[in-house]
């Protein structure tokens, strides 16, 4: 069975290959995936605290239930609005670099 220290094993991994991917990159995709891999990480931590070890087993409170969820919508809207970022600096610039960006300043 999975404890929680092995889902926080899992998250802090999680969190490092997104950190890695945000700070080494200059390519906005991979940023923005980057960023994307460090939510899930943040989610599986709440999720990983949010049990409660019991005699017959672990049982999840319903806010390590919820709030991943909540979480998940945002992020999902935020990568939605860095896509659209992305899409016009690439119309505009022939790139997705990220020193590109200040292209789109006029």
């Amino acid at each position: 069975m999975i404890d929680q220290v092995h889902l926080l094993i899992l998250a802090v991994i999680l969190f490092g290959v997104g950190l890695f991917a945000l700070l080494g990159e200059s390519n906005i995709i991979k940023i923005l995936m980057g960023i994307e891999i460090m939510i899930i990480a943040i989610n599986l931590i709440f999720i990983a605290l949010g049990t409660e070890i019991t005699a017959e087993g672990n049982k999840f409170t319903a806010l390590a239930q919820v709030f991943p969820v909540i979480s998940l919508a945002i992020g999902a809207a935020v990568m939605a609005l860095g896509l659209a970022i992305v899409i016009n600096n690439y119309r505009h610039a022939k790139s997705v670099d990220s020193d590109e960006m200040s292209t789109l300043k006029r």
